[in-house]
C-alpha cells in the first residue's frame, strides 16, 4: 500500500499485528514505525538493530509464553534482506497468536521487496521521496503534532527550506520546541541553516538578471551539481505551473496551484517571478536544464563544474533576451 493508504489504516482500530515499512525514504520508515507502535498495545518488546538481527532468539521470543507479559513486539531494523524462510515462520506466529505483534523496517534506499511483500501479505508500506513542498510540510507537520508543538504554515515552510528540504535534519531541529508554539520568527532566529549561501537567494539574483559571476564559486561549493539542476528545475517549474494558471484564469491562487500557501512575502515574489518571464523562455530554459542534466550523467569526460557555470550563465542569457 501507499502512505495515504496507511494513514487511512492508522486512523481505524483494525491495524494488522504484524507490518513491513520500506522504500526510498528513511526519515518516513522512521515516523511510521513510530505511530504503529503507538497502535501496538504490546507489554514487552524486542529490538533488533541492523546486525543485531538473530533469528533463533527472534522465534524463540515470539513463540514462548512469558511470565511477565502475554503481548509482545518484536521489532526488527535492518538494511539486509531477511530469509524468506525466517520471514514466513514469524509471520506465521502472528497469525497464530494476536498478542504478538511484528514491525519490520527496512533501511534499504534502493532494495526491492517482492517476496518479502507476498510474505506480508497487503500488510506493508511503500514510501517514495518527497515530491513536493507541500507532502514534505505535511510529513513535518505530523512530526510536530507527535512532539506537541504548536506550529504555524510559514514555520513549517521556513523549516523545510531552512534545510535544503532534508526532512531528516528539518524532524531534528522540532526536538528542540517540543511543548511549544511556533512561528516563522523563531524558526528563523533559532534554527542553523544547512547552508551558508541561500539556494533562494542565488535564485532570486538569477531571477533579478543580476551578475552571478561572484556567487558561483560559492553556490557551487555548496550544492552538487545534479541537485542544483534538480533545484533549479523545480523552482522553474513551480514558476511555470503560477504563469499557465494566471494566463488560463486570469487570477492567482496559489493554494490551488502548489498545494499550500506560502507566506505573503514570498507569494509576492513568486507572482512576480512567474510573470516576468515569456512561455518561450520558459521552454528555452527547460531544454537548457534537460541538456545539462543529460550530459552530466551521461558524458563522464565532461569537465562538470566548468559545463554546469556555463549552464547558469546560458539560463541567466535566456531571461535577459
Amino acid at each position: 500500500m501507499y502512505k495515504n493508504q496507511l494513514q487511512s489504516l492508522l486512523n481505524n482500530n483494525n491495524f494488522p499485528n504484524f507490518f513491513l515499512l520500506y522504500g526510498a525514504d528513511n526519515f518516513q520508515i522512521e515516523l511510521y514505525a513510530k505511530f504503529i507502535k503507538d497502535k501496538y498495545p504490546f507489554e514487552e518488546s524486542l529490538k533488533f538493530y541492523f546486525e543485531e538481527y538473530d533469528f533463533k532468539q527472534a522465534y524463540d521470543y515470539l513463540s514462548s509464553a512469558s511470565l511477565f507479559s502475554e503481548k509482545k513486539l518484536l521489532e526488527i531494523k535492518t538494511q539486509k534482506k531477511i530469509p524468506s524462510k525466517e520471514l514466513k515462520q514469524l509471520v506465521q506466529l502472528c497469525q497464530n497468536s494476536q498478542d504478538n505483534y511484528f514491525l519490520l523496517e527496512i533501511y534499504d534506499e534502493n532494495s526491492k521487496q517482492s517476496e518479502s511483500e507476498k510474505i506480508f501479505g497487503n500488510n506493508f508500506c511503500r514510501f517514495y521521496k518527497v515530491n513536493s513542498a507541500k507532502e514534505g510540510m505535511e510529513l513535518l507537520a505530523l512530526k510536530a503534532k507527535e512532539l506537541n508543538i504548536n506550529i504555524t504554515q510559514n514555520a513549517l515552510y521556513a523549516l523545510f527550506y531552512n534545510f535544503n528540504e532534508n526532512l531528516y535534519l528539518a524532524a531534528n531541529e522540532l526536538n528542540k520546541f517540543s511543548g511549544l508554539n511556533i512561528d516563522e520568527k523563531i524558526i528563523q532566529e533559532h534554527c542553523y541553516s544547512l547552508s551558508t549561501i541561500s539556494f533562494e537567494n542565488f535564485f532570486d539574483k538569477l531571477m533579478q538578471k543580476k551578475d552571478l559571476r561572484n556567487e558561483l564559486e560559492n553556490i557551487l561549493e555548496n550544492y552538487n551539481e545534479i541537485a542544483l539542476i534538480n533545484a533549479l528545475y523545480a523552482n522553474f517549474s513551480r514558476l511555470f505551473k503560477i504563469a499557465l494558471y494566471v494566463k488560463i484564469y486570469g487570477n492567482l491562487d496559489l493554494k490551488e496551484i502548489l498545494g499550500y500557501t506560502p507566506p505573503i512575502s514570498v507569494a509576492q515574489n513568486l507572482q512576480k517571478q512567474a510573470l516576468i518571464v515569456k512561455i518561450s523562455q520558459y521552454k528555452s530554459i527547460f531544454l537548457t536544464l534537460c541538456n545539462c542534466e543529460y550530459e552530466l550523467k551521461k558524458n563522464s569526460k565532461i569537465e562538470k563544474k566548468e559545463f554546469l557555470i556555463a549552464t547558469l550563465l546560458q539560463l541567466s542569457s535566456i531571461l535577459k533576451s
